[in-house]
């Protein structure tokens, strides 16, 4: 999935992405009356940063998967873990991944550059859908 097809999504759920400048973290979903995506786009240095932030964030909202400051390390370790998989399987489908071998890439950074995303997604990925 592409930064634009995730920017639709975004839209489709009516889920606000908002430029807002922050210190500890470059992205955050805030679900409170309406749920909005908060990106700090000064930290953001490539495309595909930017698209995994967004991806990620998106699977906080799909696994309904929110925590508070006041949550537990437990409650947040879950949180993150659902929404990266999310992130993970939409963006590194198992076809995009049998294309890639087909094309002769087999190293996760070949992958990872060809399809425009982080190199652990191609792992967890490749872990999901050949290992388990």
């Amino acid at each position: 999935m592409e930064l634009v097809d995730l920017e639709k999504l975004a839209k489709t759920e009516n889920i606000d992405v908002i430029n807002y400048r922050m210190h500890k973290t470059k992205a955050r979903i805030i679900n409170h009356s309406s749920v909005s995506i908060l990106i700090d786009y000064k930290q953001i240095n490539t495309y595909t940063e930017e698209k995994c932030l967004l991806a990620e964030e998106l699977g906080h909202y799909y696994h309904d998967s929110y925590y508070t400051v006041n949550s537990s390390q437990i409650d947040v370790d879950r949180a993150e873990y659902r929404a990266n998989k999310w992130k993970c399987l939409v963006c590194v489908t198992k076809q995009s991944l049998i294309n890639c071998f087909k094309k002769g890439l087999s190293n996760c950074f070949e992958i990872a550059e060809q399809l425009q995303v982080e190199p652990d997604m191609v792992r967890f990925a490749y872990d999901y859908y050949f290992v388990k």
